[in-house]
């Protein structure tokens, strides 16, 4: 199925007309379109900025990527949100796109944890005030391994 730019375009309009969101199904689709405008159709940020109302162009970088390594990962969240889109616009990033940089040294650990849980989490990194939940289990696991070898 063929479609063009400003069809999603205007898709991505749409979606920036509410109020301000960071609401994950929500900002998913985003993630989608901005990549698949910058990728598939060759926009530079800077233009892609000017159909949203995001406060400035970092945020479309951190978009663009997101939603291409989250396509390509298959993320189940992310392809559940975005499901529509990814029908009405289809699209396959290539391997290539999309280069993560790691820190040297470091690895990365995930795991799943119920939604009470991610409300304790969300709850304590907001108290500390750290930049992300992240950062607060990064600050949990720590302290606790720190307890576990005394």
């Amino acid at each position: 199925m063929e479609y063009t730019e400003q069809e999603v375009i205007d898709e991505l309009k749409k979606l920036y007309l509410g109020p301000k969101t960071r609401v994950r199904d929500l900002t998913d689709k985003r993630y989608y379109l901005i990549a698949l405008l910058y990728y598939k159709f060759k926009i530079i940020e800077h233009d892609i900025f000017k159909y949203t109302s995001l406060t400035n162009r970092s945020s479309v970088h951190h978009a663009k990527r997101s939603g291409a390594e989250l396509y390509r990962s298959q993320d189940p969240m992310f392809i559940r949100n975005a499901q529509e889109l990814i029908e009405k616009f289809p699209f396959d990033f290539p391997d290539d796109l999309v280069k993560v940089n790691f820190k040297p040294g470091l690895q990365t650990v995930s795991f799943r944890v119920s939604p009470t849980i991610m409300d304790r989490l969300k709850r304590y990194t907001d108290r500390k005030t750290f930049g992300s939940v992240n950062i607060g289990a990064k600050h949990i696991l720590t302290n606790l391994l720190k307890l576990w070898e005394e």
